[in-house]
């Protein structure tokens, strides 16, 4: 029987619409994979300081993070990941949130809010059992590396390929606006006076026997016009044979701004070194070492300038983890605290007991 013009194209339409919905379906990601986790901590701590009491004292405090984490895998293959870390302990509360797309043999792009750049991932990789070295010194310039590039920004990691018989991969970063906190998704950052754009690049090679070595840079330009562009600039190596870590890093800092007022260190560069020896005694008790020595370096800019000094922190930790329980006890000595000039150094001694639970 012969159809009516009416007929057929109610038919195409049947197939349309059958065909979209088929696409659709074809589009849609998998079911995804959420979880939780998260880990309470609390401390005592005891501070000491030479010459004066600026820094001594004691205290007992608690801090609790929580990891929210979600991944699906499309039908391409490629896999969509999303994870955010809550941690009262920390002064803006979101410590790490990024997205991450990988992209199977492609590599893996992430947008990150907070954290999960290239550079800023090794701005201290060497071996430690506790805390890092600089956490009982109030912190190191060392932690400049890749700070100002690690939110709102985009970073690719590549796979690992096989080198000429070394495991290598390389890292790349941009943010927009460096210095600057991650915006919502609709929202403009507003720059700093000084900082433009910021990137950075990474690259790491591996060897079977246990021997890692890398490198990292950081550039900033310049928004003022006034200001140089600041470069930060790191490089590692580590080995790890049996129940022994230990590893070396460099750095070199170059702020990029000129002396100002008021400025703390006004157009000062660093340099410095930290080493790191982890030993794991047995499936439950590990001892580290960490030695951290910095430069400030003289820039002569008449009342602003800066005199060179130097800072040593050294620290020897111990822990003890069954389950999800651990137990460190970890000792800091830092020399020079306050990079001051010679004469008015101050020399601290920290000392911190930590329980921790992960759940």
């Amino acid at each position: 029987m012969n159809k009516t013009k009416g007929e057929i194209m109610n038919n195409f339409k049947k197939i349309g619409l059958t065909a979209l919905a088929g696409s659709l379906a074809a589009v849609s990601a998998n079911a995804v994979e959420l979880s939780v986790s998260g880990e309470t901590t609390v401390s005592y701590i005891s501070n000491t300081a030479e010459k004066v009491n600026t820094v001594g004292g004691s205290s007992i405090g608690t801090s609790t993070g929580i990891t929210f984490s979600g991944s699906g895998e499309l039908e391409n293959g490629w896999t969509v990941s999303s994870s955010n870390i809550l941690n009262d302990g920390d002064a803006n509360a979101l410590s790490s949130s990024q997205l991450n797309l990988t992209m199977g043999s492609m590599g893996t792009v992430t947008f990150a809010k907070a954290a999960g750049t290239n550079v800023n991932a090794i701005d201290d990789v060497t071996p430690k059992v506790a805390e890092e070295a600089w956490d009982g010194a109030s912190g190191s310039v060392l932690q400049g590396i890749g700070s100002s590039t690690n939110s709102g920004a985009v970073a690719y990691k590549s796979p690992s390929f096989d080198l000429m018989g070394v495991s290598a991969s390389f890292g790349v970063d941009y943010d927009p606006a460096a210095g600057v906190a991650g915006n919502d998704h609709d929202a403009v950052a507003t720059k700093t006076a000084t900082q433009g754009s910021g990137h950075g690049f990474t690259v790491k090679l591996s060897h079977d026997s246990g021997l890692t070595i890398g490198a990292g840079q950081e550039n900033i330009s310049s928004n003022s016009g006034n200001d140089a562009e600041a470069e930060n600039v790191t490089a590692y190596a580590l080995y790890t044979m049996g129940p022994v870590s230990v590893g070396y890093q460099g750095y070199y800092l170059n702020k990029g701004s000129a002396p100002t007022a008021g400025d703390t260190s006004p157009g000062a560069d660093y340099s410095g070194d930290a080493i790191g020896i982890a030993f794991n005694v047995n499936d439950n008790v590990s001892i580290g070492y960490q030695k951290v020595s910095e430069t400030q370096e003289a820039n002569a800019a008449g009342a602003t300038s800066v005199l060179a000094s130097d800072r040593d922190i050294k620290s020897l930790s111990a822990a003890y983890s069954s389950g999800g329980m651990t137990v460190s006890i970890q000792q800091t000595d830092t020399d020079n605290y306050t990079f001051a000039a010679a004469g008015s150094e101050l020399d601290t001694e920290t000392v911190q007991v930590t329980l921790s639970f992960a759940f």
